[in-house]
Formats: structure tokens, sequence, C-alpha cells
């Protein structure tokens, strides 16, 4: 298994009850079970994955579904511009314009294998290309599409942050 650090899982994060919610400025709003994700196609990439805290993990392969295929399901209105991008737990989110989050992989398998639940599983957000670590975004739960950032509901960098001593 992969060499990224394991933090604790908070309790709110319940692996049998996952759904991914896509909610806010869409036409069709979804709410997708594993079996629902099963039928988007797949995308594969490895990359390293560094973290603020200092340490890096080499080689990661990733496995999942592509954002924007998602998203294209949903059909985001004209007015939709960038998604928060929450986690089960209800505390953790992200912003991200749209344009940059339809090219990030709804990881579901690492080294392949089913994303463990102290990895972020059963599904962590990881953005292509430079990206902060605290984008990648462990139990996603919803993505929610708005007309602009959300930065007053942006929790990633201060929770993150707040980690390191």
């Amino acid at each position: 298994m992969s060499d990224l650090e394991v933090h604790d899982v908070p309790d709110g994060v319940d692996p049998v009850e996952w759904r991914l919610d896509v909610t806010g400025d869409v036409a069709r709003s979804l709410s997708l079970d594993r079996g629902a994700l099963a039928d988007f196609p797949k995308q594969s990439f490895t990359a390293d994955f560094t973290c603020v805290e200092g340490w890096v993990a080499e080689d990661l392969s990733w496995r999942g579904v592509r954002v924007g295929d998602v998203l294209d399901r949903a059909a985001p209105t004209e007015r939709a511009t960038h998604a928060l991008v929450h986690a089960m737990d209800g505390e953790y989110a992200c912003s991200f314009p749209l344009d940059r989050l339809t090219d990030a992989v709804l990881a579901l398998e690492l080294d392949g294998s089913s994303l463990p639940v102290e990895h972020g599983g059963p599904a962590r957000l990881v953005p292509t290309g430079d990206a902060d670590c605290w984008e990648s975004v462990k139990w996603v739960s919803e993505l929610e599409l708005t007309d602009g950032a959300r930065e007053d509901a942006d929790t990633a960098e201060s929770i993150a942050l707040s980690r390191i001593a």
C-alpha cells in the first residue's frame, strides 16, 4: 500500500452509507452510489503526492472517475463557475473553478486496490497538475456547483495547515 500519511478518520465518515451528491447550479441533481460510478469511464494516472507537512509519497497509482464526466451528467447551468467539494465529515471543503475541477479524478482505487477509508475512501478528489495537498479532498460526498468561489466555506487550507505542529 502507499506511503500516504494517515490521519484519524472523523466520526462523520461512514463508507457503508457513502454517496456522491451533485447539487447547486445544475440542471439535474445527482445522488450516486459506488454502483452508479461503475458506469462511468475510468481514468488512471501515477503521480507523486507532496504534503505541506514535508513528506512525499512517490509513484501513487490512482484510478477513478474523471470529475468532468460526472459534471456532464449533472449538466451545470450557465451560472455555474465554481464547485465546493465537500468531505463526508461535514467540515472539510475546498472551492475550485469548474474549468480546473473537470480534469480532476475522483479516485476510487489506490495502487490497484479499493481506496481504504484511512486514505480518503471510498472516494478522494485528486486534482491533476500542480495542486496543493489540501486540495486532495478525502471522503468526497458532494460537489456543490455555485455561481462564484465560496471562500467563506472553503475550510481545506486552514484545516490542513492546523495539523502542522
